[in-house]
């Protein structure tokens, strides 16, 4: 006779994943997505090791809210593999895929002047393979074969700066179609080198630095990176607020080591002029990492993280799901003006918006909108920045560029905002063998651009699509 059973999970929806026990990435299996005291986990059907379970939200709520704010896809231009064995073993991209590379990842070099701990590419001194620009240049015309006017490139590695022509790479990318340009890098030639940050400098708007920037502690800092890079990280800053290059800082999140770090993060990107804003990733078992017990952290907790913090001005209602993959990126925007504070040194005076921004204005796009032509989204913007006379004076008076939020769905911005006033939160979850399912994998939006192929990041550094 059926029984009503309290304690057992709520059934969601059904996926595809792989069992983190045997670790075979030849052989999907059955995975439902279900609820259980209003947390989300993966329930693993594995033929050989039996069921498990795999947390992946801490939070049902902010979880339903992710499916309301998915909309319709972008999709690539043109496929360039076909569909044979089926997702994620065509990746490439192929006619399966339901996102166009918003972030296009230009691996220039395997080599590296560190040997990180975690390391999604597992890159190390002596792995050498620096691209030719022959290749670069093939690289660039696949991504525009997909993607005609790409919103983001980021170049990276290894670490891209030993690479003897990173110059070169990096104004070769800048004359192409693309948006805007970033260079990911632990910042140790920044640091050390302030011919080449004039260099980078001149490269102008539209060009970012991706600082490496995952602690305030050392002992945490030698834990992930292997040594203590808080000075080097520090001097890097210093140079890039000198010489104006605007900066994003990344921390990779460890559950119970640098996890209760987040808000010291953020209130110390607030002292720079030059950082536009933090991305914190959740750490995935992939590339070379050396972690040991519950090492995982999900974007849910490290959202609560950033919301429960009483100093960060960022509520619930201001870090929202990204509409193109909300399950896996999650985003909050200010306004930022910068002041001083008692004592007199730099400090940003930051203002939310995107609890002001109606969903619809977000999820309900129709194809490439401009926001200068939508009179109601620059209302609203204006207005938000407005209810703060002072802030509203600081911003509203400057000519500035059109584009405003990098990342942000195909949008341009209000031609009365820029960029030096932007300030962004952002934590992207990547996929492993834990949180894998096929159906978020075909949203992801980050591509690693190869000569040939177009792959996205996470099939990408589980060596899925790298061995096919």
């Amino acid at each position: 006779m059926a029984y009503y059973a309290q304690n057992y999970d709520l059934f969601l929806t059904a996926t595809q994943s792989f069992c983190q026990q045997c670790r075979n990435l030849n052989r999907l299996i059955d995975t439902h997505v279900v609820t259980k005291d209003k947390e989300v986990y993966l329930r693993k059907f594995c033929p050989k090791c039996g069921e498990s379970m795999v947390k992946i939200s801490v939070d049902f709520e902010y979880y339903r809210q992710c499916e309301a704010y998915l909309k319709q896809p972008d999709l690539p231009e043109k496929a360039l593999t076909q569909v044979l064995r089926g997702c994620p073993y065509d990746c490439g991209v192929c006619p399966q895929h339901q996102n166009h590379p918003c972030l296009a990842l230009f691996n220039i070099t395997d080599e590296c002047n560190m040997k990180c701990n975690i390391c999604y590419y597992a890159a190390e001194p002596g792995l050498g393979n620096h691209r030719s620009m022959e290749e670069i240049s093939r690289m660039l015309d696949t991504l525009l074969g997909t993607e005609s006017e790409p919103d983001l490139i980021q170049v990276t590695g290894g670490e891209p700066t030993v690479h003897p022509q990173i110059l070169e790479i990096l104004q070769f990318l800048k004359k192409s179609p693309v948006r805007h340009l970033m260079l990911n890098t632990n910042g140790i030639r920044i640091a050390e080198d302030e011919t080449f940050v004039k260099a980078l400098s001149k490269l102008g708007s539209g060009f970012e630095v991706y600082l490496q920037f995952d602690s305030l502690d050392s002992r945490a800092l030698k834990e992930i990176r292997a040594k203590d890079m808080g000075e080097v990280r520090r001097k890097a800053l210093e140079m890039l607020e000198r010489h104006n290059i605007s900066t994003t800082i990344v921390s990779v999140i460890k559950k119970g080591l640098n996890d209760r770090e987040i808000p010291k993060i953020l209130e110390f990107s607030h002292r720079y002029r030059c950082i536009r804003g933090v991305v914190f990733q959740p750490i995935q078992e992939v590339g070379r990492i050396e972690v040991e017990g519950d090492f995982r952290i999900t974007l849910s907790e490290i959202r609560q993280i950033i919301i429960e913090d009483k100093n960060n001005p960022f509520t619930a209602e201001d870090m929202i799901p990204l509409p193109c993959d909300p399950h896996k990126i999650g985003v909050g925007y200010a306004a930022k003006v910068m002041s001083s504070d008692e004592e007199g040194k730099p400090y940003a005076t930051l203002m939310p918006v995107t609890g002001q921004i109606p969903k619809e204005m977000i999820t309900e796009q129709r194809g490439t909108v401009a926001f200068e032509q939508d009179r109601e989204f620059v209302r609203t913007i204006v207005e938000t920045v407005s209810l703060d006379t002072a802030m509203g004076e600081n911003i509203l008076a400057d000519k500035i560029k059109s584009k405003l939020f990098c990342c942000w769905p195909s949008f341009l911005s209000p031609t009365n905002m820029g960029y030096e006033n932007v300030y962004r939160i952002v934590i992207m979850e990547f996929s492993d063998i834990y949180n894998f399912d096929t159906i978020n994998i075909k949203r992801e939006c980050n591509f690693m651009i190869e000569p040939d192929r177009v792959i996205p990041f996470s099939t990408y550094n589980m060596g899925i699509a790298r061995s096919q």
